[in-house]
């Protein structure tokens, strides 16, 4: 992804999250995030994140801690 298109990413992920909250109050938008793009382009990080109300990466750790957050949400009840 561009600089430019990483900086769109973020905008719209935060228009995405508004649109979801008001369709579907209950769902969770959850995002992930992979590459080194991102570490240099932290404002648009930052601010794309804020957007999610959980955000992993591909590390094993995270994705471990990915697959409890579905057990949780779906499994458990």
């Amino acid at each position: 992804t561009t600089s430019s298109g990483q900086g769109d990413k973020s905008k719209t992920e935060i228009s995405i999250d508004s649109l979801i909250k008001s369709h579907y109050p209950k769902a969770k938008f959850i995002g992930f995030v992979d590459g080194i793009g991102w570490y240099v382009r932290k404002g648009d990080l930052k601010r794309m994140v804020t957007a999610y109300e959980d955000v992993f990466t591909f590390h094993r750790g995270e994705l471990k801690r990915f697959e409890k957050l579905i057990v949780d949400t779906f499994l458990s009840k």
